[in-house]
């Protein structure tokens, strides 16, 4: 098919890595075998290099902040203009600073250890080890304005006096009976105060274990043998038993001590019968003022017989034997009169015996295994 257009000639350059070349350079016509120098471009190029140079040559008054200067330039956009603006950046600060140490226990124990230090005016002087956790977690000081101020000393160097250093303790053994416990008895011998001696009860009722209450550890029927006191001043109600040793019914023993008696209701010592010898103080009284009525008698007949005359052998006599003889009786009834009263416990009075003690136990209560 005819046309009447040239053919596309495409013109490649001789070196690829050389800078392009201005578009009269290009053309064919103009460049047949060497490039055109351009002016223009020269004088531009030229231009640029010497205010390069001038700019080298010339001194600058650009500031250089080193890394190691600590405040910001002064034509920091960022930096505080005022003194206001620098106090709440401060502020703003100590807030972070204290959020990123509420996480951390040991960065907050000495941040309140400081507080510490700087309220009671120890200062560095006293080390953490002294004053101790609890003290950096309690406050010291509590003050207030006016009259009402209360301060709260330094203990955290001293022992804690409301520390109580006991621990809770496991049970010896299973079969064992603690103290604060009671075994019920009754009374088989009577108590009389007025002399001491020996007594003997009964348990009334089986006793188990303390842990769990499935062991019987002393059975229904134990004798109990113990003492009582005869010591009772006037006004006593009371008289003071101690039970020393269980008795098993298949004749084993064991050796308690000296445990209390307290009645049903929990009060130590037995209360039954009180005699305070009213009949004995109320005879011995009116006896006495019989006697001293006739001191007083034989001594006025004396003195009458005496009034006429010198006295005789026989008045100076009776006179001084009736002397002596109410002094004697005096005495006598006046003994009667600081009796003390005497305590009376009928057979069949019913009691606890409190365990003051631990009683532990090899194995339960089974008769004749020994």
């Amino acid at each position: 098919m005819p046309t009447d257009q040239a053919p596309l000639e495409i013109v490649r350059p001789q070196n690829l890595d050389a800078p392009p070349q201005p578009p009269e350079a290009q053309h064919p016509a103009n460049n047949p075998g060497q490039p055109v120098p351009d002016e223009e471009a020269q004088r531009i190029q030229k231009a640029k290099m010497q205010r390069f140079d001038e700019a080298v040559r010339a001194r600058t008054t650009v500031r250089v902040t080193t890394a190691s200067s600590q405040g910001p330039a002064p034509d920091d956009a960022s930096a505080p203009r005022t003194r206001d603006e620098m106090v709440q950046r401060m502020a703003a600060l100590q807030q972070q600073i204290a959020a990123q140490r509420s996480g951390d226990p040991n960065t907050a124990y000495q941040a309140r250890l400081a507080q510490i230090r700087a309220a009671t005016g120890l200062g560095a002087q006293t080390p953490a080890a002294e004053l101790g956790a609890d003290a950096a977690a309690q406050p010291l000081q509590t003050a207030s304005s006016g009259r009402n101020r209360m301060e709260q000393f330094d203990h955290g160097s001293q022992d804690d006096r409301w520390k109580l250093d006991s621990r809770p303790q496991a049970p010896r053994t299973a079969f064992e009976l603690r103290a604060g416990f009671v075994v019920p008895a009754t009374l088989i011998s009577g108590i009389n105060s007025d002399l001491p001696g020996q007594i003997l009860a009964q348990v009334a009722q089986d006793v188990y274990d303390t842990p769990t209450g499935k062991h019987l550890l002393i059975p229904q029927g134990a004798r109990l043998v113990g003492a009582y006191s005869s010591d009772v001043a006037y006004g006593q109600a009371r008289v003071l038993v101690a039970w020393q040793r269980i008795v098993f019914p298949d004749g084993k023993a064991l050796d308690i001590g000296a445990m209390p008696g307290a009645d049903s209701a929990g009060y130590t010592g037995f209360n039954d019968q009180v005699n305070n010898h009213y009949v004995r103080l109320f005879a011995s009284a009116f006896l006495m003022s019989g006697v001293t009525a006739g001191i007083t008698y034989s001594q006025r007949q004396n003195q009458a017989g005496s009034v006429y005359g010198a006295p005789n052998a026989s008045s100076v006599l009776s006179e001084a034997l009736g002397q002596q003889l109410g002094k004697v009786t005096a005495q006598l009834i006046a003994k009667n009169l600081g009796i003390a009263p005497t305590l009376e416990i009928r057979p069949g009075y019913r009691f606890n015996v409190v365990v003051t003690k631990d009683l532990a136990f090899a194995r339960p209560y089974r008769a004749f295994d020994y």
